[in-house]
């Protein structure tokens, strides 16, 4: 079984529903096991950090902490982009989702500074396409981590930023949730 498999296997209950003791946990239970391997050391800390988070709340469940900033899910595909989502929901950024690039940019404009992470797929419905929204971002809010993604073959990455990251789909969650850890722990200096 795949690391990931393992991952998705400890995080949901088979009925596509979250289990109530957050991707932390679940990370942790996925490698703690002796017949698997250990869970790397960065993968370690983003797991207990997200404990201590959910700790901090009161338990699994309540979000009445504000936690510190946000990611930014665009994906046209509702199954995708709940998936995300979801995932996404029980780190320590908030989860927010659009459906075009026009959309994120308009969050983007309202509430830039709150956002840490954009999570895009390329193929979305509208006028800008995740490259295009990948490269206006990067331009206007460079403090931002672009993790861009798509499940076709065709994608040009080297007309990508050099900042953004490429995850082909199938993602993997474990590699979401290193970026995640990157854009929490080695945020881009402020631009003056």
């Amino acid at each position: 079984m795949r690391p990931a498999d393992r991952f998705y296997q400890a995080a949901y209950d088979g009925t596509s529903k979250p289990i109530l003791h957050g991707v932390g946990r679940g990370l942790v239970e996925a490698y703690g096991s002796a017949d698997h391997e250990p869970l790397p050391d960065r993968l370690r800390e983003l797991a207990q950090m997200l404990i201590d988070r959910e700790a901090a709340q009161g338990g699994a469940g309540t979000r009445d902490a504000a936690p510190m900033k946000l990611v930014l899910v665009v994906e046209d595909d509702p199954s995708v982009r709940d998936l995300a989502v979801s995932l996404l929901q029980d780190t320590v950024l908030d989860a927010v989702a659009c459906e075009t690039g026009e959309d994120a940019v308009e969050l983007l404009r309202q509430r830039g500074g709150d956002v840490a992470m954009l999570f895009t797929d390329v193929r979305l419905p509208g006028g800008m396409d995740g490259l295009r929204l990948a490269e206006t971002v990067s331009k206007l809010w460079p403090c931002v981590r672009l993790v861009v993604t798509s499940g076709f073959p065709d994608v040009r990455t080297d007309a990508l930023p050099d900042n953004v990251v490429y995850l082909p789909k199938p993602w993997q969650a474990v590699d979401v949730l290193a970026q995640v850890d990157h854009a929490v722990r080695n945020p881009p200096p402020p631009v003056d």
